[in-house]
């Protein structure tokens, strides 16, 4: 008998909304269990008088004995009641508290700075343009934002973009001709015993090359500030130039990895000092978190899963190796994979991308609560917290689906990994004032929830759980949860996966375990 699956997250701004997947799209659905940002954690609410958390998690019953997504009435601190408890908000390091809460007092109406972007051609009035345009932008008022898109503030950052891509892109073709060039020249000399010289063209300007990736940077940084807009005004964007601008912000995260690896494995020139590394990293935070952006809107989540090229970009940013890149830009990737995954026309197409999957893996599978004491530095360890947080949250989001638990079940390390994040409940970290706690507790629910989830695969995965995955111990470790959790939902989560692992197959295994009889006991008597 199958009690029921928990429905994919969690994390939402917006009052969710009782709704079945008869009646509503998988858009909308994906709208009521997007996160709106990684950084955040969030407690539930309290529940309504006459629900329990369990008839709220599992949803309704279906004819056929399965349970249908079902999403809660609750409202949080946008539409209702807030938790009793405060969120929690962690602050990136690559990105400190700025007193960014309203517009600078120099900032030019938002009709002239759009058109002083359109109208710019040459390298002063580029740099002017912007320039303006990041001192009138970067704020954190979202009515402002939305008025910057509907003036088409985007579409001229668009345009802009494009500019400076094609004129980076035609630098980079020049430098790759003269390097061609003199590499010819070079061996034309050699084979020449008379000695005639031979001309090659002037090389590129290092500065040419230097401007540009500063221009890119800053356009980037004005983009991204526009699209804290609301969601309504990013899909309307998106829905005039997301076509465009999608596989420009793909291609140029892209460039950047092949560029990163291929410094730090060249012996002697990934020593060397790279003047444009700092506007580099910016881009690359930029791209990623406009990404982001799109991804936050449950009906953007569809159409960003499927477009080419967008998944496997986002697998390497998530796999490139630590130090590569700027902190954010992996938790922004992983972020997007996890919202994307909340969509369920999305769910068995992305476990079924290549590598994605093992992705997702490496930072979940990494055994923190053992390094802890080693890693020495505290932004290191929220970094590793929040990587493992967030791809337990996607293989959540994943592990809903019917025909992704037989996939994920068999995935012995993905299991296990699950099994470590349950069983992590406190950090030597904790009481530094930066969430580790409420990451921690977060991190819990979400992998209990997958297990409940993965414990209604067929009989025979079941039978391979019990005895094959992390040496045979996984009734005991779920059965210590939901003993000594702290949290009273883990708890219930882990006696739910405790009764969806248990069938005929199993039930030698349940018996060997006197500590599982007794937690089905009791949770009996109480019922």
């Amino acid at each position: 008998v199958d009690h029921g699956v928990s429905r994919p997250c969690i994390q939402t701004n917006k009052p969710n909304v009782s709704m079945s997947s008869k009646n509503k799209s998988a858009s909308d659905m994906a709208n009521n269990m997007i996160a709106p940002d990684y950084r955040e954690t969030h407690d539930l609410p309290p529940l309504p008088a006459g629900l329990s958390a369990d008839s709220l998690l599992a949803g309704p019953v279906s004819n056929d004995g399965g349970r249908k997504p079902s999403f809660s009435a609750l409202r949080d601190s946008s539409g209702g009641p807030k938790s009793p408890t405060k969120s929690v908000v962690i602050n990136l390091p690559e990105e400190p508290p700025s007193k960014r809460s309203r517009t600078q007092p120099d900032a030019a109406p938002i009709g002239t700075v759009v058109n002083d972007i359109s109208s710019s051609i040459n390298q002063s009035d580029r740099i002017k343009a912007i320039d303006v345009a990041k001192r009138s932008f970067d704020h954190q008022i979202q009515l402002t934002h939305d008025r910057e898109i509907a003036a088409g503030a985007d579409v001229a950052l668009c345009k802009h973009l494009a500019l400076l891509l094609y004129r980076a892109q035609s630098e980079e073709m020049e430098r790759e001709h003269h390097g061609a060039a003199a590499a010819a020249a070079a061996a034309s000399s050699l084979a020449n015993k008379e000695g005639s010289r031979s001309t090659t063209p002037d090389p590129v300007d290092p500065d040419t090359v230097a401007g540009l990736v500063s221009e890119i940077s800053n356009t980037c940084e004005v983009m991204e500030a526009i699209y804290r807009c609301s969601a309504d005004a990013v899909a309307s964007s998106f829905s005039k130039l997301g076509i465009e601008l999608l596989p420009m912000l793909i291609k140029i995260t892209n460039h950047e990895v092949r560029r990163r690896r291929d410094r730090a494995q060249g012996s002697s020139e990934g020593d060397q000092a790279d003047p444009t590394a700092d506007a580099r990293d910016v881009i690359l935070r930029k791209t990623t978190k406009m990404i982001g952006h799109f991804a936050r809107v449950g009906s953007l989540t569809q159409p960003l899963a499927y477009h080419p090229g967008l998944l496997s970009c986002l697998r390497r940013v998530v796999a490139c190796p630590m130090g590569l890149f700027p902190r954010e830009c992996r938790l922004n990737a992983l972020w997007i994979v996890a919202n994307l995954a909340c969509n369920a026309e999305n769910m068995v197409m992305m476990a079924c991308h290549p590598g994605l999957l093992e992705t997702l893996v490496q930072p979940a599978f990494r055994p923190i609560e053992e390094e802890e004491n080693d890693i020495g530095d505290i932004d290191l360890f929220m970094e590793a917290l929040r990587s493992r947080d967030i791809a337990i949250r996607a293989v959540f989001n994943l592990s809903w689906a019917p025909e992704n638990k037989l996939l994920l079940s068999e995935h012995a390390n993905l299991v296990e990994a699950l099994l470590r994040t349950l069983m992590y409940r406190t950090s030597s970290w904790g009481g530094f004032g930066r969430g580790v706690s409420g990451i921690l507790l977060q991190s819990r629910k979400h992998a209990a929830s997958a297990l409940r989830n993965l414990a209604g695969a067929p009989r025979r995965n079941k039978t391979i759980l019990c005895r094959q995955v992390a040496n045979g111990t996984l009734l005991d470790k779920i059965c210590d949860s939901a003993r000594n959790d702290p949290d009273a939902e883990v708890r219930e989560m882990a006696v739910a996966t405790l009764n969806n692992l248990a069938c005929s197959s199993t039930a030698d295994d349940f018996v060997k375990r006197s500590g599982v009889l007794d937690i089905l006991a009791d949770t009996a008597l109480l019922e």
